[in-house]
């Protein structure tokens, strides 16, 4: 069963547990008594509520859309009429210390006015995500977008109570919209392959956090696990598995799911260093530097072979590749990677007279060229916006790239926006570093420091980077959330939501909330837990 609907009666979460249980005098101390709504995560930008509640029967309420509506408007409401009023399971326990509340008034309808949308919509960066959201005896969601609409339907079902068998909504007023447009986290399929499920599980993870954007590190050394019908050996020599192959229906349907959750998929293909498994099926890609120690070996040095910037057959391998795959992901942004290589693999004859000959002085320059072709091919016939990791900023000028992902320190970020390039924070949120809690991801700021109001303009957001060294599809889910919830919140959240104990109550009931989606987020700190 898809993860938004729960997996097993297992999954059937109480979500009132750390919110709304009440104890009498002589037992264990009372978890907080919520009066006013129910918590949210991430943080609106305005919120106003008081303490009119209004009851909500799930077998007569409705969404009814009153503006335009297209095909992925349609499906969230009937996605959001399951995630809105879970199947709890209450035992005598929960009976005995919930409070019971006087019957409210009823609310039978969401109205949800989208001004535009048509069934070509498809996400991309800078999309208007924002919404208002008025909770009242006639509530209402209105939204530019459809993307903003999912949005506001995530806010609406997070208000929503449980007490026994009802569920109630407080009065509430909402304006809200992302402080950043790329809210990203990237997966890595290289070093561990994921289950298409995994990766619509983690997407579907992503809209419960209002994150929209999915850095698909889809291919590296380790193995090629995606479908090329143009060069077919590239999976079949270079997946771990022929049962570990992205096939071109796959991305088809993981592109789609993801846009019908407001979350875009931007694929990276590494190069030219991280390639060895681009010469596994072509054997003319790469140039072979590193050794394996025996057949358990998939470390990082083996997988670090580069590509060889000499050889006009690489170049065109990739054009063609590129161009048949970029069919497949409709986003106008495109991660080349660009990090890490290693220039002792090229201090080799054949590319020392290739230098030579062609006037090359230092492989910095070789490499330079290198991304140069590539890019430009890509702008010319591609169309694409292209961001790179920061080593090809720091070893190039100028820099020829849309945008760069900083990863290694905390100085670069300035460094880029001061020359009028638009950058993306990646360092400090490294969720592959397994001893930084959540704690630690929610109190970096996304904005350097001496930043000018034009410059912090260029700071398009952040991403949480869960590389995969350590994980597959049996704790990724662990060891992304709630972890990546809190990153979530500092791109989306307005600047002044930095407060770590005001986070901690809202965060509790999220991993619980997640929980109860089917998403198995870790626990953050002792308590009840989630039943």
């Amino acid at each position: 069963i898809n993860a938004e609907y729960g997996r097993s009666m297992n999954y059937c979460v109480l979500f009132i547990v750390i919110g709304q249980l009440f104890f009498s005098q002589g037992e264990h101390p009372a978890t907080p008594d919520y009066k006013v709504g129910g918590l949210l995560w991430p943080q609106p930008k305005s919120i106003v509520q008081n303490i009119t509640q209004y009851q909500i029967n799930p077998s007569t309420f409705s969404f009814q859309p009153t503006g335009a509506v297209n095909g992925i408007l349609s499906r969230a409401f009937l996605r959001y009429q399951k995630l809105c009023f879970p199947n709890n399971v209450l035992n005598e326990i929960f009976r005995k210390h919930v409070t019971k509340i006087p019957s409210p008034d009823a609310i039978t309808v969401l109205s949800v006015f989208v001004q535009t949308a048509t069934e070509a919509d498809q996400i991309q960066l800078g999309v208007d995500e924002s919404y208002s959201l008025t909770i009242s005896s006639t509530p209402i969601l209105n939204a530019k977008t459809v993307y903003g609409a999912l949005r506001g339907l995530e806010t609406f079902s997070q208000l929503i109570m449980t007490n026994l068998n009802t569920y109630t909504i407080n009065a509430t007023t909402i304006t809200d919209a992302p402080r950043f447009p790329w809210r990203g986290l990237l997966i890595d399929t290289s070093r561990h392959w994921l289950p298409v499920s995994t990766i619509k599980d983690t997407i579907a993870a992503m809209s419960y956090n209002k994150m929209n954007t999915l850095h698909w590190h889809i291919v590296d050394g380790q193995s090629f696990p995606l479908e090329s019908k143009l060069y077919p050996l590239l999976s079949q020599e270079g997946a771990y598995h022929p049962n570990q192959i992205y096939t071109q229906d796959d991305v088809k349907d993981i592109v789609s799911f993801a846009n019908d959750h407001g979350v875009r998929i931007v694929p990276e293909f590494d190069m030219p260093a991280h390639a060895s498994s681009w010469g596994f099926g072509y054997d003319f890609m790469t140039i072979k530097c590193y050794g394996r120690r025996d057949e358990y070996d998939f470390n990082d040095g083996w997988g670090d072979d580069p590509m060889d910037p000499t050889n006009p057959q690489v170049y065109e391998l990739i054009e063609n590749f590129l161009t048949e795959i970029s069919t497949l992901f409709p986003d106008n942004w495109l991660h080349l990677g660009g990090d890490e290589i290693n220039y002792n693999c090229w201090n080799i004859p054949s590319i020392n007279a290739y230098m030579h000959d062609h006037g090359i002085k230092t492989y910095n320059d070789l490499e330079e060229q290198f991304i140069q072709k590539i890019n430009t091919f890509i702008k010319a016939k591609l169309n694409k916006n292209l961001v790179y990791w920061q080593e090809v900023f720091d070893e190039t000028s100028p820099f020829i790239g849309n945008g760069v992902d900083i990863w290694l320190d905390a100085q670069t970020l300035l460094k880029v926006i001061q020359q009028g390039i638009n950058g993306i924070q990646s360092f400090g949120w490294y969720l592959d570093h397994l001893d930084d809690d959540w704690s630690t991801f929610y109190g970096k700021e996304p904005i350097p420091s001496g930043a000018t109001p034009a410059q912090a303009a260029l700071v398009l957001g952040g991403e949480g980077s869960m590389w995969a060294e350590t994980v597959d599809f049996t704790n990724i889910q662990q060891k992304v959330w709630p972890r990546a919830s809190a990153i979530a919140e500092r791109l989306w959240s307005p600047v002044t939501t930095t407060n770590v104990t005001l986070a901690i109550p809202r965060l509790a009931i999220h991993r619980c909330r997640l929980v109860g989606r089917g998403i198995p987020a870790q626990p953050f700190q002792p308590g009840p837990g989630c039943y």
